[in-house]
């Protein structure tokens, strides 16, 4: 029986092997001419290739200098503020966060400021520095923008604001913690303005979450009883 052969396949025709050097080199000439024609062309793109190569690692270096820089600057900032230079530092910090703002360094250093700020009973500029620092509240930075952010909101006399940024927390936040004590926070907004049953709310879900063994939970408990026996 023949061998299957695909539909329209023949005997392949023998290469001849001077034809095959005759097109190699036909073709190698042709682009030998083109060069040559195109010498200006090639010559700056090969400068170009060059200058970018060289923006790219000196970028790179930049880059790593500056981090290295605005870390050790950072800890010596903090480290300041350890000794009690806190004026000072608070100014340093600014100039910092103009220098080094592009930096991944100085989102801590404006966490750092808004600290101060509310420390000093500057709660609009506390509240303008961690405003952008608080919405991914998944991180601990953010995390702990919120958490601030939330405490200088209630010292304006804005709870809402501050219940909500305590939801978010205990909604989105990682870390167990955080959570619970931002539910804590919910449950005494509410008890606060008289919305016992949404602090009882909250108590539940703190109860559901801790553990049997958590030294908080009794104290939990009996603030529960309280709002409960409150809301009857």
């Amino acid at each position: 029986m023949a061998k299957y052969r695909k539909p329209g396949a023949g005997r392949s025709k023998p290469v001849n092997p001077a034809e095959q050097e005759d097109v190699f080199v036909a073709k190698t000439l042709e682009v030998t001419n083109w060069a040559q024609r195109n010498r200006p062309i090639l010559t700056l793109a090969v400068v170009l290739v060059g200058l970018g190569t060289a923006a790219f690692v000196y970028y790179g270096r930049y880059r790593s200098t500056l981090n290295v820089t605005a870390a050790g600057q950072l800890e010596q900032l903090q480290q300041r503020l350890e000794t009690g230079d806190v004026v000072a530092v608070r100014a340093d910090l600014d100039l910092y966060i103009e220098r080094f703002g592009s930096t991944g360094f100085a989102d801590e250093a404006r966490l750092t400021l808004g600290e101060l700020l509310a420390a000093e009973g500057d709660y609009a500029g506390a509240a303008a520095i961690l405003e952008p620092l608080s919405g991914d509240v998944g991180t601990p930075l953010g995390a702990q923008a919120a958490a601030l952010l939330a405490a200088v909101s209630e010292d304006m006399g804005d709870p809402q604001v501050a219940e909500g940024l305590y939801q978010r927390l205990a909604d989105r936040s990682r870390l167990s913690f955080q959570r619970k004590e931002a539910l804590i926070d919910v449950a005494r907004l509410r008890r606060d303005r008289g919305d016992y049953a949404g602090a009882l709310s909250a108590y539940d879900q703190l109860l559901e979450e801790m553990m049997e063994e958590d030294p908080d939970r009794g104290r939990i408990e009996m603030w529960r009883a309280e709002v409960a026996e409150k809301g009857r």
